[in-house]
């Protein structure tokens, strides 16, 4: 039994699919055959009962009368008539007693024979026969018994019939099964081949570029399909494995350190070229041979114990170790040992790589050596840094006080600017008051002598509107003076005390812009502010002067040289809820290239000796910057103007 299952286990795919095949077939037949065995058992039969019982029971209707009257010729008539139904061979009918009445014989003599073991009413097959007794009653009273025996069609003729409707299933059973077997053989059996086919070319020839054929979509394609992509997954990784084994023994084989590999018992397992270099002459290959092959015993002593030591503990271990080269000359090495663990978790090698630190030992003496004389020259090199950081510690203290003081001389230009405005502005209402209040005391001297001399309404009048008009004209630029007066010293106070409060962009800008009139007046160029009402602001408005007037100094003083004519134009708008942008742009020469990177330094001046000190945008960007905590940016283009913007929160 075990020998059949190997053999049918080893057994090509297509031998196992058509001894399948016939099989089945096989079983197909033996199942059509108890099929028909069960329908002459369970169907026909019982069929030839049921018919045969109907039959007697209408001949028994006609018996009755000839058993109660005792006339046996009529009944022999009447069983005569049976010979219609050729199927029936013979017929005997007993009375009440059970004793032979009559009787009926297709061929022959019947035996009529009184069946004493079959009850009235059975049957029984024996042979081709088929054997019924009856039981004749007259008004429900049994007068008698009809007993007939049925031919049933020979068994060979069954047989040849049955055979007919089993051939003609084995034939059907034949046809499919070569059909099933073909197409399955084109179907499964023949891409399960050629797909073992590449499997096989793919192990014996390790050929990952092989591919198997997809004749369909089906199952087998889609296993094919995956075969393939197996196949492309595998190539992709070994193309990998191979650049990487490759990658990795040019790293080992290039490499300027001594790296290797010992197994438990010290012999060598791997070793790159420059392990091999520092073998001496005649040496035999590292790789199968122990230390004590390759060095002297003390060597071999210290190296095993470091191997001992990684082995047992099972981790790194850095160390410093002398071992002669090829020439037998002693160098000094710091090698690093690890062991390699398996899956288990047991160190079953050594690895390690050693470097070659010969020169960096020697380099190490002769820094110790030097090192006391740097000692030396860093005390010496110190002593007189020491005496130049005093001297540049004088020398930054006066360049600050320089730059303190010019400064403060900017601020008192500012200031000199300031009061130079205020006595200008407010020489038109004074003048213009004193010219009136003169008038009024001469035309009141003229009055008073006409007093004396008499006077008419029409003069009192006159004179009364002349006083009216002149107390006017003072009044007016009286209060002309006051408010000049209130803005010179709001602006005064600004500049000099830098404090926080809250004021309107556009009227401290119109403050501002008044102090300049006089030195603008001077230049010819028109200074115009472009603000709109309501921009509120909690700053320094100082400081933010302080910018204003250096940004607008800058522009009289660099953007228009050698012009009489121009604009500046101080603009405003709100950016979010909480920042507002001021622009100061003019429409001068604009700004060089190169000179663009350091307008900010402090002392740049293209002007040096003509009035300009280089601190104007210093002081403004520091300012922005700092106090006002904003940011201040530059746009220039040579010929056509320059746009300063500063970006300030409105809550400083």
């Amino acid at each position: 039994m075990t020998a059949w299952r190997a053999l049918l286990r080893d057994l090509a795919l297509p031998r196992k699919l058509l001894l399948m095949s016939v099989l089945t077939t096989l079983v197909a037949m033996l199942v059509a055959l108890l099929a028909l065995v069960s329908y002459d058992l369970l169907v026909v039969r019982p069929r030839l009962v049921q018919d045969l019982a109907s039959r007697m029971d209408l001949v028994s209707l006609n018996l009755d009368v000839d058993l109660n009257f005792g006339d046996r010729a009529a009944a022999e008539r009447t069983l005569a008539a049976l010979r219609g139904t050729r199927d029936i061979d013979s017929a005997c009918l007993f009375d009440a007693r059970q004793r032979m009445f009559a009787r009926y014989a297709r061929a022959g003599t019947p035996l009529c024979d009184w069946p004493g073991e079959q009850v009235a009413g059975g049957h029984r097959f024996h042979g081709d026969l088929l054997t019924m007794l009856a039981p004749v009653r007259f008004e429900h009273e049994v007068v008698g018994y009809l007993q007939v025996e049925y031919a049933l069609p020979p068994l060979a003729e069954r047989m040849r019939q049955y055979g007919l409707v089993l051939a003609v299933v084995l034939m059907t059973l034949v046809v499919g099964g070569v059909l099933y077997a073909l197409t399955l053989r084109r179907l499964v059996t023949q891409p399960v081949l050629a797909l073992s086919r590449v499997a096989d070319r793919v192990t014996r020839e390790q050929r990952y570029d092989l591919r198997a054929p997809v004749q369909a979509h089906d199952e087998m394609g889609r296993l094919a399909e995956a075969f393939n992509t197996m196949l492309a997954t595998i190539s992709a990784r070994e193309h990998a494995l191979r650049v990487s084994q490759s990658l990795l023994s040019n790293i080992i084989d290039k490499s300027s350190a001594i790296i290797y590999i010992k197994d438990r018992d010290g012999r060598y397992l791997m070793v790159n070229q420059r392990f091999r270099d520092i073998l001496p002459a005649g040496a035999p290959d590292p790789v199968g041979h122990v230390d004590a092959d390759l060095f002297a015993p003390d060597v071999v002593r210290v190296i095993r114990e470091a191997d001992h030591g990684v082995l047992v503990s099972g981790q790194s271990y850095t160390y410093e170790e002398d071992v002669p080269d090829a020439s037998g000359a002693a160098r000094t090495y710091i090698s690093e040992k690890f062991p390699l663990i398996d899956g288990d978790g047991n160190a079953w090698a050594v690895g390690g790589v050693s470097t070659d630190i010969s020169e960096r030992k020697k380099g190490e003496l002769e820094l110790m050596h030097y090192r006391d004389r740097l000692e030396e020259l860093v005390q010496l090199r110190t002593a007189q840094m020491q005496g130049v950081n005093r001297e540049l510690a004088d020398s930054l203290a006066t360049l600050q006080r320089a730059q303190d003081e010019l400064v403060r001389s900017e601020k008192l230009a500012a200031l000199g600017s300031l009061v130079a405005g205020v006595a200008h502005e407010l020489n038109t209402p004074i003048g213009n008051s004193l010219l009136a209040v003169s008038t009024l005391i001469d035309q009141t001297r003229i009055f008073a002598k006409r007093v004396e001399e008499g006077i008419k309404r029409s003069t009192l009048h006159h004179f009364i509107d002349d006083v009216n008009a002149g107390g006017e004209i003072v009044l007016r630029n009286l209060h002309r003076a006051v408010d000049l007066v209130a803005s010179f010293k709001q602006v005064a106070v600004d500049r000099t005390t830098s404090q926080c409060r809250p004021f309107l962009l556009d009227e401290l800008t119109a403050e501002i812009l008044l102090v300049l009139v006089p030195t603008v007046k001077k230049t010819g160029i028109k200074v115009r502010q472009e603000i709109p009402p309501g921009i509120a602001m909690n700053s320094y408005p100082g400081p933010f002067g302080q910018v204003l007037i250096n940004l607008i100094n800058n522009a009289l003083t660099h953007a228009f040289e050698g012009r009489a004519d121009g604009e500046i134009v101080v603009g405003a708008r709100p950016l979010a809820p909480d920042s507002v942008e001021v622009t100061v742009r003019d429409n001068g020469c604009g700004i060089a290239p190169e000179h663009m990177g350091r307008i900010y330094d402090p002392f740049f001046t293209t002007k040096l000796g003509k009035g300009g000190s280089g601190l104007g945008l210093n002081i403004v960007y520091n300012i922005v910057y700092g106090l006002l905590r904003g940011r201040i940016e530059v746009d220039s283009t040579l010929g056509q103007g320059t746009r300063f913007v500063l970006t300030l929160p409105l809550n400083s």
